[in-house]
């Protein structure tokens, strides 16, 4: 299945042009070690911190979420291919994937769809995300360190903000 993800996710890249793959207490959740789930490779000593939105914030509909990441590298030539340690792109998360579509999260959620994982996560190989057109209320956002090949790392930062 993450071979199928990994070829779609190239393909996708290579067709749209995107550079995209697929609470904050202002620390980064790590597990214990760095390390992901057996059998993956996880990013020891990496970190991911909300900038933007800043935990219980207030926006307006349109939110541009950023994040800063320490131990880990971005390499946007690489997705889908083998997964190296300590480099990858993210995926976002928001509502637990609810608005991780294309009305809302724009290329990232066209890129999604055609991963198969609209509804699921985000995927970007840059920092920020924009979600546009998000309902007023409180809303959670999550972003995870992702492999090459789409695993996940282990590493990931969560943040709530308030639409109003």
């Amino acid at each position: 299945m993450h071979r199928l993800i990994a070829a779609l996710c190239v393909a996708a890249l290579s067709v749209t042009g995107l550079a995209a793959c697929g609470s904050s207490d202002d620390t980064s959740t790590e597990p214990s070690g760095g390390a992901a789930k057996s059998g993956t490779v996880g990013a020891p000593g990496a970190s991911v911190k909300f900038i933007a939105p800043k935990d219980g914030s207030t926006t307006g509909s349109t939110v541009v979420a950023k994040v800063k990441l320490s131990g880990f590298k971005l390499d946007p030539a690489d997705v889908g291919k083998k997964a190296k340690q300590g480099q990858g792109h993210l995926h976002f998360s928001m509502d637990g994937g609810k608005y991780d579509t294309p009305k809302y999260s724009g290329a990232n959620g066209k890129l999604a769809v055609q991963l198969g994982v609209d509804g699921q996560y985000s995927p970007s190989t840059a920092p920020t995300i924009t979600y546009k057109g998000l309902p007023p209320g409180k809303h959670t956002l999550e972003v995870y360190l992702a492999n090459n090949d789409h695993t996940d790392t282990g590493v990931e930062q969560v943040t709530t903000f308030t639409v109003k």
